[in-house]
């Protein structure tokens, strides 16, 4: 194929008398190019220009032929996104599969396409390159429509399975009415059978919780230590390679700058670099020796291997060195080191940005020992250019793992609460639903009347007491529906009254600034469980009697303060308790930050912190 696209075009940049055996490749190759139903393109490599179109492309892009062949592939792709610059790397490797493109018609509109591609080279070397174009809005279109058509056959799917569910749930109804006599004498049993289930699956659950929450406090806790230990083994390397090169540089040039006058400047300089060479190329960091009066830089092999730029010697200028400094840091490097230069100082440090050939960008770590006769006066500068692009990748990376530990330590603590909150709700249905049930089955017998009417009416009554009493211990646990009904501030305020009629503290709680439209529920209720948690955690160990909440809100933050005046701990200790780590997990979930402020015997502050402007904390 590229042979006869080469001869194609070839032929129609000189025309001349075809023969009928020249005329069964190129004319056959010019009508497949033609009369294809794909959008057929020819550019120009190196520039991108148009400079064969066929029908099918011109239709496309709605460009008349002529139109098009003034236009390069800017003007009828989106060469900013990824997979354009995906297919620039593919063309320079010589790879050639199809590729998913936006390509821009005449009026703008944009459309996905896909393309396929060959390059070839015309007798004069010039590289160029074909490419077929289809479009693929409309194969789009039909899978919105499929993926539609399955999204109406699950909806269906739901509704029947609710109507079928409720069929059910009205068939079991009417069985518990039937048998509610028979229950009546099992009930005690199966109740007292129910309640030791449901203790130890909490039980069982809070010691999982507890397990998965020590092993997952370890494992960050190790990685932190691992990856310190071996950033601290290689910067020790490192800086200990590039001490020993500068003292044995400094050494060298004292050794070279006592044969100065009687030798003369040029051949000193000479042999100075012949030996610099030598040692510094033994390092892969980035060595160099700036002589101040000349401003002429020596620099190792590895400026070229890590930044790409070539050099006909070692020594190259100030300038040219400066000038790949990127931009922005430039102004305040150069000021850095000339202030550097007058004082006294003899070591500078500085961290900035420096361009590499290709374009890319490099944090370095630039390290110099300033060289200075008897009157202080600075005659020479040696040091070491330091990539640190890496390290500062792998401490991102380390960062993100850390907080991505401490999220799922945040989803194991919320999977625990939901469980136990499921086997709350299933107690509720299964004991409290036949409990009621019985109730109404006594009170419908005792409408009609008899000499055993006021017994039904008792014993309905007893059960209806019961079922009250089961409800109000197991609703403790249930705030969800509160929360989105009464409010955030009204759930503390009752749990502030709740807890001060059976305990001797005072509670208080403020919350002025608090708006409680501005955030979502699911945030105030990962608070009000903040709050539980802590309360819970001060009644237990604080043996406090005074405890102050407070829940501030301003343009940049929500704040939630909980101070008591209780015994304290300490809090550099670890494993300060499962609650403590509650309270940092929740924190974590939503994007903020959990801090203890705490003594033996001067009482906790816990500050938690969350962004006002993080998108999980708005409603929505």
């Amino acid at each position: 194929m590229r042979k006869s696209l080469q001869t194609l075009h070839n032929k129609k940049q000189s025309p001349k008398p075809k023969s009928e055996s020249s005329l069964s490749s190129a004319h056959l190759g010019q009508l497949g190019f033609d009369n294809s139903s794909l959008a057929n393109i020819i550019f120009t490599l190196s520039s991108g220009n148009i400079i064969m179109v066929n029908k099918a492309a011109s239709k496309l892009f709605g460009y008349s032929e002529k139109l098009l062949l003034t236009k390069n592939k800017a003007d009828i792709f989106d060469i900013t996104e990824s997979n354009f610059k995906k297919l620039l790397k593919q063309q320079a490797i010589a790879e050639k599969p199809s590729i998913i493109l936006t390509g821009i018609k005449k009026n703008g509109h944009t459309f996905p396409c896909e393309i396929s591609y060959a390059v070839f080279k015309n007798d004069n070397g010039i590289e160029k390159e074909i490419i077929s174009i289809a479009d693929k809005s409309q194969s789009i279109l039909d899978q919105l429509n499929i993926d539609l058509k399955k999204e109406k056959i699950v909806s269906d799917n739901i509704i029947l399975a609710k109507k079928n569910q409720k069929n059910i749930d009205t068939k079991n109804q009417k069985i518990v009415a039937g048998n509610i006599v028979i229950a009546k004498s099992k009930q005690k049993k199966i109740d007292t059978k129910k309640e030791k289930i449901v203790a130890k699956n909490i039980v069982l659950a809070k010691a999982k919780q507890k397990n998965i929450d020590s092993k997952n406090q370890k494992i960050v806790a190790e990685n932190i230590v691992i990856a310190k230990s071996k950033q601290k083994s290689i910067d020790t390397r490192k800086k200990k390679i590039v001490d020993e090169n500068i003292i044995l540089a400094q050494t060298k040039y004292n050794d070279e700058k006592l044969n100065y006058e009687n030798i003369g400047r040029n051949k000193v300089l000479d042999e100075v670099e012949e030996h610099f060479r030598i040692i510094f190329n033994l390092s892969s960091d980035v060595l160099f020796d700036c002589d101040i009066v000349s401003d002429m830089v020596m620099i190792n092999d590895a400026y070229e291997k890590e930044f790409g730029y070539k050099r006909t010697k070692n020594m190259i200028a100030l300038e040219e060195w400066a000038i790949h400094i990127h931009p922005d840091d430039k102004e305040e490097v150069m000021k850095g080191y000339h202030r550097i230069l007058k004082s006294k100082t003899i070591n500078w440090k500085k961290g900035y940005r420096f361009l590499r050939r290709d374009g890319s960008v490099a944090d370095v770590l630039d390290s110099r020992i300033i060289l200075r006769n008897s009157d202080g006066k600075a005659y020479r500068v040696i040091g070491s250019l330091h990539d640190i692009s890496k390290q500062k990748v792998l401490e991102e990376r380390l960062e993100q793992e850390i907080k991505l530990k401490e999220k799922d330590i945040a989803k194991a603590a919320r999977d625990a609460k939901d469980t136990e909150r499921l086997d709350i709700g299933k107690e509720l249905h299964d004991n409290v639903n036949q409990l009621l049930g019985a109730s109404r089955l006594y009170i419908g017998i005792a409408k009609h009347g008899g000499i055993d009417s006021e017994m039904y009416l008792s014993r309905a009554s007893e059960y209806i007491l019961t079922a009250i009493e089961e409800i109000r211990k197991l609703s403790k646990g249930l705030t969800t529906n509160n929360i989105k009904d009464l409010g955030l501030c009204a759930i503390i305020e009752n749990i502030r009254h709740d807890i001060m009629e059976v305990n001797a503290v005072k509670i208080e709680f403020k919350a002025k600034d608090f708006i409680e439209n501005s955030v979502n529920d699911k945030f105030k209720l990962n608070i009000y469980r903040i709050v539980q948690e802590q309360l819970n955690n001060i009644l237990k160990h604080a043996k406090a009697t005074k405890v102050v909440i407070k829940l501030l809100q301003n343009k940049k933050s929500v704040k939630l303060i909980i101070s008591d005046n209780g015994i304290g701990f300490d809090t550099g200790k670890a494993g300060n308790g499962i609650g403590v780590t509650n309270i940092k997990s929740r924190a974590a979930s939503f994007n903020g930050n959990a801090d203890f402020i705490s003594q033996p015997g001067n009482g906790c502050v816990l500050t938690v912190t969350f962004s006002a402007s993080d998108k999980f904390l708005r409603r929505a």
